[in-house]
């Protein structure tokens, strides 16, 4: 367990903007044991599961390899994981800035029936 870092929060805060759900951001979180791809659970106690994609998306690392992301939450609807998926499996190099990513899910379509 550890304290969230700003870069890890910040790029948080920005996937946040693309869902209605207004969840706090924990201050502490676990590495995942994910060869350093730069993944994160919010899961301290270790006793829930994910429920659902909040947001997700990709975008390129500082080394020019692709980055998959998905924003998760529990069944109590809190931050479950922040998980990163590196396609050449090596480590993170850094966290993208706001205009490097691009929003899969959800759609602007399927944002405006939500709201709806």
């Amino acid at each position: 367990m550890r304290k969230i870092s700003n870069s890890e929060k910040q790029v948080i805060i920005i996937l946040l903007k693309h869902s209605t759900l207004k969840v706090e951001i924990p201050e502490m979180v676990i590495q995942l044991k994910d060869e350093k791809m730069g993944s994160i659970s919010f899961d301290i106690d270790q006793n829930q599961s994910r429920n659902e994609r909040i947001v997700s998306g990709n975008f390129m690392d500082d080394d020019g390899i692709l980055v998959d992301f998905e924003l998760t939450i529990d069944k109590q609807g809190n931050l479950f994981e922040l998980d990163l998926w590196k396609v050449d499996f090596n480590q993170l190099v850094s966290f993208p800035k706001e205009n490097e990513i691009e929003i899969t899910f959800p759609t602007l379509v399927s944002s405006q029936i939500n709201r709806n």
